[in-house]
């Protein structure tokens, strides 16, 4: 799974230093993608993306878990 970066949401680690600011709040809006020496090394995002991943995260565990569950009951009930 690739993620598309956009030009204009690329920034430097010496200008995420020098105007921190500035894009913590762009990630709000969006992934921010911090590059060191050319090459993209972490994401930034909002706080509100942070707490989707989560949910997503949480979501999927616990469809995880009853996907087991089911099949361990499919498994007894067929002894």
């Amino acid at each position: 799974m690739g993620v598309k970066m956009d030009s204009d949401r690329v920034v430097k680690v010496s200008e995420l230093r020098g105007d921190t600011a500035k894009w913590l709040a762009e990630a709000e809006e969006g992934p921010v993608f911090i590059l060191r020496y050319g090459s993209p090394k972490a994401v930034l995002i909002g706080t509100k993306a942070f707490e989707e991943l989560l949910d997503r995260v949480a979501l999927r565990a616990e469809l995880t878990r009853r996907e087991k569950e089911s099949v361990e009951k499919i498994s007894l009930d067929e002894l």
